[in-house]
């Protein structure tokens, strides 16, 4: 008898896993009659499954933070009147882009607008009585929606306000659009990961896969156009102890071009600078520790014989211990900053030059190492102070603890991506 309810158990089990993957397989099938556009320059994939069985079965370790709990985040969109297939395919029609569309069918459009209106809260829904079109701009979540019977356009990107016309021109221009199995071979290629983005005219992608409470990130470039050496020397950074700690090696004059571009923004003498940067190297790493900074207020007052006094202050001022290096020649010291946010110490080390805010930099002894990461990034997000405006690293604090990317050379015109994002609610 036990052995006849196990066999039954273990049946019921196999039945049960079968009958789910075979759902899963139906699901994904669908999703590949999701219309893009026949001229899309690149596409992001959202595998809407794949997220929710990624969170199903790392169920112990979710995040406990509300912006990384997708499994919560998503059951929001149930009962919104949209036919959700088990992948989104959003496509662009730009090559930066900044904006990519996504088709949908509508179920329900009562239903639709009832969570447009309850759930979104869009500002205003605009319902044009004659040429049928409901448009819907949601400035928070920077999404816009544009709906025709049955047919729904949904826009998620950063000017989305100026694009209403283009919107319009697409849900009148079926005529272009092709199902995701005509546009691409294997369709199958863009999803099982959470999130995918694919470059079409160079076949570069980035993939985000959800893991509980972190993402892992890998992504994949080549140009025929890249050179890249296999090697590089690098400096040993901070193991321990840092909030942020970064190297980028510049082997090309593209990539310098680009250095220079940023380097423009500062004042200091970008051409003369980047010119004795022969050393195609750059490192920093900011340490949790903070030194003391001494500087000088110079006042003037007035004396008994009504006479200019210079009267001279000391003040110190704990500042981040911050290291820089360079790879250069003997003579890039002279053009670096003495003063720029904060007082720079410098030493020549074995063909780099080394700043720091700390006055023993002289004491510092770089140790190198051989690499084959062209870049290489650490963050501790946690730790990011506030004060320290970075944008873009100040919105990644939100949402997560460390970031943790690299970059390696895998051959001398490929590139491969790998990294970590993990959540600090553990």
């Amino acid at each position: 008898m036990i052995k006849k309810t196990i066999v039954w158990t273990i049946g019921i089990v196999i039945l049960l896993i079968i009958t789910v993957w075979g759902i899963y397989i139906l699901r994904q099938q669908e999703s590949y009659k999701s219309l893009v556009h026949k001229e899309s320059k690149a596409l992001l994939t959202v595998s809407l499954d794949d997220i929710l069985l990624n969170q199903f079965f790392n169920k112990w370790k979710i995040s406990q933070k509300e912006s990384l709990n997708f499994g919560k985040r998503l059951s929001k969109l149930q009962d919104n009147g949209i036919d959700i297939k088990a992948n989104v395919f959003l496509f662009t029609l730009e090559e930066h882009p900044k904006n990519f569309y996504a088709f949908f069918q509508l179920k329900d459009k009562q239903q639709f607008l009832f969570f447009l209106k309850e759930v979104i809260q869009v500002d205003s829904i605009e319902r044009g009585a004659d040429s049928g079109m409901t448009y819907a701009y949601d400035r928070a979540n920077k999404m816009a929606f544009l709906c025709r019977g049955n047919d729904l356009l949904i826009g998620v990107g950063f000017d989305l306000d100026d694009k209403k016309e283009e919107m319009l021109q697409l849900i009148q221009s079926k005529g272009d659009m092709v199902t995701i199995k005509q546009f691409i071979a294997d369709p199958s290629t863009l999803t099982g990961q959470s999130v995918r983005y694919s470059d079409l005219s160079t076949n570069n992608y980035v993939e985000f896969t959800l893991k509980g409470d972190q993402v892992d990130v890998y992504g994949e470039f080549t140009s025929k156009n890249w050179n890249f050496p296999k090697e590089f020397i690098v400096r040993e950074l901070a193991s321990t102890q840092y909030i942020a700690k970064a190297w980028v090696n510049i082997p090309t004059n593209q990539l310098k071009n680009k250095l220079k571009q940023a380097f423009a923004e500062f004042p200091m003498m970008t051409d003369s600078l980047i010119t004795h940067l022969d050393g195609s190297y750059i490192d920093i790493e900011i340490l949790k520790n903070k030194v003391t900074q001494t500087d000088t207020i110079v006042n003037y007052a007035v004396d008994e014989n009504f006479e200019t006094v210079e009267e001279k202050t000391l003040y110190n001022t704990l500042v981040p211990e911050v290291r820089i290096t360079m790879g250069g020649d003997s003579n890039l010291n002279k053009f670096l900053p003495d003063k720029l946010f904060y007082q720079w110490f410098k030493k020549q080390d074995r063909g780099f030059s080394m700043l720091s805010t700390s006055q023993d930099v002289n004491r510092l002894n770089g140790n190198y190492k051989k690499t084959d990461e062209l870049s290489h990034v650490a963050i501790h997000l946690a730790d990011w102070p506030n004060e320290v405006k970075v944008s873009p690293i100040l919105g990644l604090k939100t949402l997560v603890s460390d970031l943790i990317l690299s970059l390696k050379v895998v051959k001398q015109d490929r590139l491969v991506l790998e990294g970590t994002l993990k959540d600090y609610s553990h």
